[in-house]
């Protein structure tokens, strides 16, 4: 003898889904922007730069980003610039500017979700805004100048090891020619180990849901 399952039974799965749109609703909403949706990986065509081992676009929870940013190894946000590495709409440029940062910018090497960003950017609008210093950079990441000032870099898994190599190369020639306070804060942290075998950083801290690395010279970050 079989019997069916209670019409009634909540499926778990179905309902963190209906969560977490509720959420992304809330959040776009609250804050007159869209960041919400996937995107698949972008035509050749709609780059800067090439494709290589570019992702899906996916936002990120901002609950998860934002418990990340709190544990950051810093005493003053003003005195860092916060860069999103493959930032896509947005979403974690508005979770970093309700935090003190002297200035949020994103990096997207797709042109058409650059454009999504930039327009979010224009109607963003949130009573707990902190910064109001907010860019999106259309530009490669493999090929990307870091700024010569203290950076939060975040990155939630926007590319494959091949782009996150030449990253994280050009950020390594940046401390050695600048040297400064660096932070790298990995969301789901997938290429951690690539972070891990640099000599100028240093492990600060590891979660299951992130990874936070800080430039090794104590003196820097005084």
């Amino acid at each position: 003898m079989s019997f069916a399952p209670p019409k009634n039974r909540s499926n778990p799965l179905r309902i963190r889904t209906g969560i977490r749109a509720i959420e992304d609703w809330w959040f776009d909403t609250t804050r007159s922007v869209e960041t919400s949706g996937h995107l698949p990986p972008p035509e050749r065509s709609q780059v800067v730069g090439e494709i290589s081992d570019s992702l899906t676009y996916s936002p990120v929870r901002a609950a998860n980003a934002r418990a990340a940013l709190r544990e950051l190894p810093l005493d003053d946000y003003s005195n860092f610039t916060f860069l999103d590495i493959g930032s896509g709409k947005g979403r974690v440029l508005f979770v970093a500017a309700e935090y003190p940062f002297r200035k949020v910018v994103g990096v997207e090497f797709a042109t058409h979700i650059h454009e999504h960003a930039v327009a979010n950017i224009h109607r963003y609008n949130h009573w707990g805004q902190k910064c109001a210093n907010i860019e999106s950079i259309n530009a490669n990441a493999a090929e990307f100048e870091f700024p010569n000032e203290n950076l939060v870099i975040y990155l939630a898994n926007p590319f494959g090891p091949e782009v996150m190599g030449r990253m994280l190369a050009n950020l390594d020639r940046s401390i050695e020619r600048n040297p400064r306070h660096v932070i790298v804060l990995l969301l789901w942290p997938e290429r951690s180990y690539q972070v891990s075998q640099m000599s100028r950083l240093e492990a600060y801290k590891q979660t299951r849901r992130h990874h936070i690395y800080q430039t090794a010279d104590p003196i820097l970050r005084a």
